[in-house]
C-alpha cells in the first residue's frame, strides 16, 4: 500500500528514463531516483531518531529536490507535511507547533521564515537546508527497504489555507492518495507514458498532488529553472518535454493565452492542463482552447 512501491516500479521498469528535470536538463533517472529516495529515507530516520508516522516539514519553493523529500518520507514510513511558501513565518509557527513536525528541510530562500517562525512556536524541531552538506550527508547511508506501512496510516498532512480561522490539517493516508491516482486515471485523465508534468504551481498544493499519478506511470517530473510560473519558459519547456501535462490555476492559463512569447509557440507536445482553485470565465476557457 506504501505510496513508495510506486517509484519502485518506475524504476524496475524503466530505470534509464528521465525522473526528474530542472528545466530541461535531467538531473536524475528513475533507478538514481529510487536509490537517492531509499537512502535518504534511512538518512532521515536514522539522523533525527524518526519513527514512523513522524511528520516533516517541507517548507520550500518547487525544486527537484522536493519530489525526492515527499516519497522519501513515505519510502521511511514518514508523515510529509508540505507547507505553503508564500505563508507569514507566523502563520507556519502555527503550523509547526500544531502539527508537531519533528524535522524542518528548507530551501535556502526559505531559510529565514523558517527559523523565525520555529522561535515563534519554540519548536525543537531541526531546521535543515536541502542545499547543504548536512542534508547531502543524508543521502551517505545505505539503502533502506520500503517501510510496510498500513493502509490507513497518514501519508500526507495538508492544512488549509486558514482563510475561515486556524488552519487544518486534513491527514490523507496512503489509501487516500493511492484511491486519488487511481480516481484521476478512472475520471479525469489517462496521462501517456513517456510523458511530463511541468510544477509551475506550488508542489506544496495542487501540482504536488498531481504528480502521483503521473510518477506512477513513470512520467518526467519538470520543475521549471526558475522555479516558478514564467510564460515565456512554460513555452519553451513545451518544445524540450513530450506529452506535457501541468496543473495551473486559471490566472495562469490567462496569462499564457495572452503573452506575447504564445502567437508563435509551437504547443503540439501539450496534452492537458488541469485548472482549478477558482472559476474560470467561459470566454477565457474559449481562448485557452
Amino acid at each position: 500500500m506504501n505510496l513508495a512501491h510506486h517509484l519502485d516500479r518506475a524504476a524496475r521498469y524503466h530505470p534509464d528514463r528521465p525522473a526528474l528535470a530542472r528545466g530541461a536538463t535531467v538531473v536524475a533517472t528513475w533507478s538514481q531516483m529510487r536509490h537517492r529516495v531509499a537512502s535518504l529515507a534511512g538518512g532521515l530516520r536514522d539522523r533525527f531518531g524518526l519513527t514512523p508516522g513522524d511528520r516533516v516539514a517541507l517548507v520550500m519553493a518547487n525544486c527537484p529536490a522536493y519530489a525526492e523529500i515527499l516519497y522519501a518520507c513515505w519510502h521511511g514510513g514518514l508523515a510529509a507535511l508540505p507547507v505553503n511558501a508564500k505563508l507569514h513565518p507566523r502563520e507556519l509557527a502555527f503550523i509547526l507547533d500544531h502539527s508537531g513536525a519533528a524535522v524542518i528541510l528548507a530551501t535556502p530562500d526559505m531559510l529565514e521564515t523558517a527559523a523565525s517562525a520555529k522561535r515563534e512556536a519554540r519548536s525543537p524541531a531541526p531546521l535543515l537546508d536541502v542545499e547543504s552538506s548536512d542534508f547531502t550527508g543524508l543521502h551517505a547511508g545505505d539503502a533502506v527497504p520500503v517501510f510496510d506501512v498500513s493502509p490507513d496510516d497518514m501519508a500526507w498532512l495538508f492544512y488549509t489555507s486558514g482563510t475561515t480561522g486556524r488552519p487544518k490539517g486534513a491527514m490523507l493516508t496512503h489509501r487516500n492518495l493511492l484511491a486519488m491516482a487511481t480516481s484521476y486515471f478512472i475520471d479525469i485523465d489517462p496521462p501517456q507514458p513517456g510523458g511530463a508534468i511541468v510544477h509551475a504551481a506550488p508542489m506544496s498544493h495542487g501540482s504536488g498532488l498531481y504528480m502521483i499519478p503521473h510518477l506512477a506511470i513513470a512520467n518526467t517530473q519538470v520543475v521549471p529553472e526558475s522555479g516558478h510560473f514564467e510564460p515565456p519558459e512554460i513555452y519553451d519547456l513545451l518544445r524540450r518535454w513530450r506529452h506535457v501535462s501541468m496543473f495551473a490555476a486559471p490566472t495562469m492559463v490567462k496569462r499564457l493565452v495572452e503573452h506575447p512569447s504564445g502567437a508563435n509557440a509551437d504547443t503540439g507536445n501539450l496534452r492537458a492542463i488541469i485548472f482549478g482553485g477558482a472559476p474560470m470565465y467561459l470566454a477565457d476557457i474559449k481562448a485557452a482552447i
